[in-house]
């Protein structure tokens, strides 16, 4: 008889980014063997579904504060959901979906792991990040007392031992494998690539910085564009830099993608990924690049800098500065023999 487990997560793909598309890879994978139901919240239309063998359930949120959802229908459904898994996992640190869940497992006795994505949840928000700090000290130290911890990067495990847990480390899988094969047949362009969300809450990502480093270079390498694929509130704002800097139509808005086909399509004709985030616990894009054979430029705070191999299949920055993303820019933007060098070299390391 197979294995019941619930996968209770803040959101689930094709909504949200790295946390869902990791919780949506653990399900796929423990579905081989398992009888694997997800519960999430959801912006969209509340329900089931069946995606790719998994049952997903969508529950629409009473309100939303600072990207958390928040709904006592959640709670309900838990429990009864709860009641009927072998094994609960739960995905944080986006409070109250993991916390109703570590609560009610305990309650009922079923075992329970923690899947850990980031570096806590301060982002420089002043109120929301005292909180935050308010919310580690207290409701998280019981949610993850007494559970199995995962952490998704070694950034993130070193953040988790210096607080007291212990947790072990299991890096994301690549969304996109079944399409990498295509990296070899596609013509590359000159495209520079950011994939993220454009939301007010990952201003972190910092793509304001990669569009005035971009603008720094428009005019030496005229031939070369900016492809973003993303949404988010702020989404707007960034169409109205791009335009004050003189950008055009060489700043091309993408929006969000859930077809696996079209992002493919895209990561294969990219030149460079670059994220140039200030913290980023993992980065699951720059992991998808590589399987594409796209170079990257990453951030010194990205935990994915564990698969760059400086001057073999990209580069991490010296420092988050436009001075410095210009300098790493020029050096694959001026050089194609270089870029066909980096790209050649850019393949998924094992790094599980």
């Amino acid at each position: 008889m197979k294995r019941r487990v619930l996968i209770v997560s803040p959101y689930f793909y094709p909504e949200g980014g790295g946390l869902e598309k990791y919780a949506f890879n653990m399900a796929l994978e423990l579905s081989e063997k398992n009888e694997v139901t997800v519960l999430c919240m959801t912006r969209g239309e509340e329900g089931w579904e069946d995606l790719g063998g998994i049952r997903v359930y969508r529950v629409k949120p009473g309100f939303i504060v600072s990207n958390t959802p928040l709904s006592l229908r959640f709670v309900l459904k838990t429990a009864g959901m709860v009641r009927r898994a072998d094994l609960v996992i739960a995905h944080t640190p986006v409070p109250f979906a993991a916390d109703v869940a570590s609560f009610l497992a305990k309650l009922r006795g079923i075992p329970i792991r923690i899947v850990y994505h980031t570096v806590g949840l301060k982002k420089g928000a002043g109120f929301l990040d005292a909180l935050a700090g308010l919310y580690s000290a207290t409701l998280e130290r019981l949610t993850l007392r007494g559970v199995g911890i995962i952490a998704v990067s070694k950034t993130v495990w070193e953040y988790l031992r210096e607080n007291g847990y212990n947790p072990r480390v299991s890096h994301p899988q690549i969304s996109l494998p079944e399409h990498a094969s295509r990296q070899r047949s596609c013509s590359r362009e000159k495209v520079i690539l950011f994939v993220g969300q454009l939301g007010r809450y990952h201003r972190f990502k910092n793509l304001y910085l990669l569009v005035r480093a971009f603008s720094e270079l428009s005019v030496e390498f005229p031939e070369w564009k900016l492809w973003v694929v993303g949404d988010g509130d702020l989404l707007d704002e960034y169409r109205r830099l791009a335009l004050e800097l003189g950008l055009g139509s060489r700043v091309r808005f993408f929006g969000r993608i859930n077809n696996p086909e079209e992002l493919a399509e895209i990561y294969s004709r990219s030149g460079v990924l670059v994220l140039p985030s200030s913290f980023e616990s993992f980065g699951m894009v720059v992991a998808e690049a590589l399987a594409f054979g796209v170079p990257v430029i990453v951030s010194p705070h990205v935990g994915a800098r564990i698969l760059v191999e400086p001057g073999k299949n990209g580069f991490v920055l010296r420092d988050l500065s436009v001075s410095s993303l210009v300098d790493a820019l020029k050096l694959v933007m001026d050089d194609p023999k270089l870029l066909r060098k980096l790209s050649s070299r850019s393949t998924l390391r094992g790094h599980r």
